[in-house]
């Protein structure tokens, strides 16, 4: 039984490590004023990091289910901040207009969206079972968590 919960924490440790480099890649993608390709990159790690989740857990990937999921979770967590709705309407403005404060908000979703997937597919779910309509309220709560992560992974420094 110790031998289980072992090698569960040591599974669970490694997937902690997976979304954490994913979400410090996906700085990069706030750092770009070139609207459209720093959403495109943005969702291109995102999608890495999903499918080496996928892997990790031994589940099927499909492409394209993981867009439909991130599009529909990381979309909302963006539209739901001012910085992102200023950021999708005037991308370059945002980011004259808002600083470096911005480059928290595709970390923070990056960490968010890790999250809920460890805990769907550490519950036994498939890519073909994932709900994000009932994964929003946990996707709400790690976006939250998330940007505090990314502001202690600073040093202090707020991005």
């Amino acid at each position: 039984m110790a031998e289980k919960t072992e090698k569960s924490a040591e599974k669970a440790a490694e997937a902690a490590k997976i979304v954490r480099n994913h979400m410090f890649g996906s700085v990069a993608s706030g750092i770009l004023p070139i609207p459209l390709i720093d959403i495109g990159i943005l969702t291109a790690i995102q999608l890495r990091m999903v499918k080496r989740l996928a892997d990790h857990y031994d589940v099927k990937f499909s492409e394209q289910r993981a867009r439909a999921i991130i599009g529909s979770l990381a979309g909302l967590g963006l539209a739901a901040t001012a910085g992102g709705v200023l950021r999708m309407i005037v991308p370059g403005a945002a980011k004259a207009l808002l600083g470096v404060g911005q480059l928290t908000v595709p970390a923070a979703t990056t960490y968010a969206l890790g999250r809920v997937f460890i805990e769907h597919f550490e519950s036994g779910g498939t890519i073909w079972t994932f709900d994000a309509k009932r994964a929003k309220k946990t996707y709400d709560d790690e976006l939250a968590a998330g940007k505090k992560v990314v502001e202690k992974s600073y040093a202090g420094v707020k991005p």
